[in-house]
């Protein structure tokens, strides 16, 4: 992967970033994050910045959206500010999951091995085959009861390593409303 940052009035830093896997040249503003034009390998620089302006109007008014998103849900803006941030949840989630899957695990009769924290935007958590237990730190976003379930969720999959009858039986009997919780945690989304 090739990459350069150009920076232009009204939008400010647009990486450009070349990629064997990309068949044509996209466009793409997500909150929190510059904007990012993504190009086949082969293609020159030139033509990018051709793409970029001919798309100006959608560009601004997509830029616009993106920071109105991110003053509305208050994502930092700054990048230093977002990166200070991200180590303060660091913090909070090592103070606070591993004792409360501990926890968990005395009162309801589960062993893992250990517990490792993540900065995962994909998953909540997983369970390896060896009953490792990773946690995203953003589940400190989350309300309490949320972080529960996710954490019974893997401690769960210490015992059945699949989403089968067994695995539902189980966490149901551990936390009522399982599948219920597991709709509205599909719903949350991480704001950092």
């Amino acid at each position: 992967m090739s990459k350069k940052i150009k920076t232009y009035p009204m939008i400010g830093d647009v990486d450009f970033v070349k990629s064997r896997r990309a068949r044509k040249i996209t466009l793409s503003v997500r909150p929190g994050r510059k904007v990012r034009m993504t190009m086949p390998w082969h293609s020159s620089y030139r033509d990018a910045e051709t793409f970029l302006l001919g798309h100006m109007d959608w560009l601004k008014e997509k830029v616009g959206q993106a920071r109105l998103y991110e003053q509305s849900h208050g994502i930092p803006l700054d990048p230093d500010l977002r990166a200070n941030a991200r180590e303060v949840l660091r913090k909070r989630a090592a103070d606070y999951l591993p004792a409360r899957t501990a926890l968990l695990a005395k009162q309801h009769g589960f062993s893992y091995r250990r517990v490792s924290l993540r900065a995962s935007r994909t998953r909540w958590g997983s369970c390896s085959a060896v009953n490792n237990i990773n946690l995203s730190i953003f589940l400190m976003q989350l309300p309490p009861h949320l972080i529960d379930y996710v954490i019974l969720h893997e401690l769960v999959h210490t015992v059945h390593k699949n989403h089968g009858p067994d695995f539902w039986h189980l966490l149901e009997t551990l936390t009522v409303g399982a599948r219920a919780l597991a709709r509205e945690i599909r719903k949350q989304r991480i704001n950092l």
